[in-house]
């Protein structure tokens, strides 16, 4: 088998980056591998306020949730047996970030969900998935949900 020590699992706290995270754990756990988490927050005005709150504020907020949230997911890995479990949030575009990171931290394969947007859906979101696929400096495992999770 292909030496696999370090896991990227992008993490946006759906249903799909679970699924992904299974397949993290099925992986990673018997190679012993490291496991990153990742959330990127795209990137929001810095102009203005919402609702009487400066977008400051929301942003130190959106990063402390999402930290603590990877956190709690990772103690629940390390309890699994995963030895090393790190997280990390970034700000930016989610195709761009997972693949830095990816490269950056030498990851040998990002395991990702993947939500299979068809027709007009996929025309106006794109897929992060698909974009990563295309320039990922490593191996990329797209995850779905069962169909009966859909």
């Amino acid at each position: 088998m292909l030496p696999i020590h370090r896991i990227l699992v992008p993490h946006d706290f759906s249903q799909h980056a679970e699924q992904a995270l299974e397949y993290a754990k099925e992986i990673g756990i018997p190679l012993k591998a490291t496991l990153h988490l990742l959330h990127v927050l795209e990137p929001l005005t810095t102009y203005g306020s919402w609702e009487g709150i400066p977008m400051t504020d929301l942003i130190g907020r959106a990063f402390a949730q999402a930290e603590e949230k990877l956190q709690q997911i990772s103690s629940t890995l390390n309890t699994l047996g995963f030895e090393s479990v790190y997280t990390k949030v970034m700000e930016g575009h989610p195709d761009i970030a997972i693949n830095g990171y990816a490269e950056q931290q030498s990851i040998d394969l990002i395991i990702m969900g993947t939500h299979g947007r068809r027709g007009l859906e996929y025309l106006l979101f794109g897929s992060t998935t698909e974009k990563v696929l295309r320039t990922a400096p490593c191996s990329v495992l797209a995850v779905r949900l069962p169909k009966d999770n859909k």
